[in-house]
């Protein structure tokens, strides 16, 4: 916001919105969507083995993880699509290319885990799996925070 000051009373008019950051800004909305839907699952899992069922548990995540899921299916190619186009556009990213190939290949590494995540079988692959998304959700973060802040 922008203060006006003229003769008469003062006002505050919203200055418009370059494209580059509504890019930006669709860039940190899916990003911080994906992580809070992780750290979400991270805390809500736990305490749900803790007070149900088994059985009831494991009805309650798939279905959670089927509506996440189209969550994801829109946060992931929104981030893809805006990381590439921040990277190609970006001062910062020119002078760091390899943060820039980095962010992209945590990408990558995490669709395959999260891929992955459903077809394995075994409860503590899956969650080796949802820890090493995790992690490499908050490494491309970092880096992201990094590269803007040079």
């Amino acid at each position: 916001m922008i203060p006006a000051a003229g003769a008469g009373q003062a006002r505050v008019y919203w200055r418009p919105m370059g494209t580059w950051a509504f890019v930006r800004f669709l860039h940190v909305a899916a990003a911080g969507v994906w992580l809070g839907m992780q750290v979400t699952l991270f805390v809500l899992v736990p305490a749900l083995r803790r007070m149900l069922p088994p059985e009831r548990v494991r009805e309650i995540v798939r279905a959670a993880g089927m509506r996440l899921a189209i969550v994801a299916a829109v946060a992931l190619p929104t981030i893809a699509v805006t990381g590439v186009a921040l990277g190609r556009h970006e001062p910062a990213a020119a002078e760091h290319p390899g943060v820039v190939t980095l962010k992209q290949a945590l990408l990558v590494a995490m669709v395959v885990l999260l891929a992955g995540h459903g077809l394995v079988p075994g409860r503590k692959a899956r969650i080796a799996a949802s820890v090493l998304i995790l992690i490499f959700t908050l490494a491309a973060m970092y880096a992201g925070a990094w590269l803007v802040s040079e």
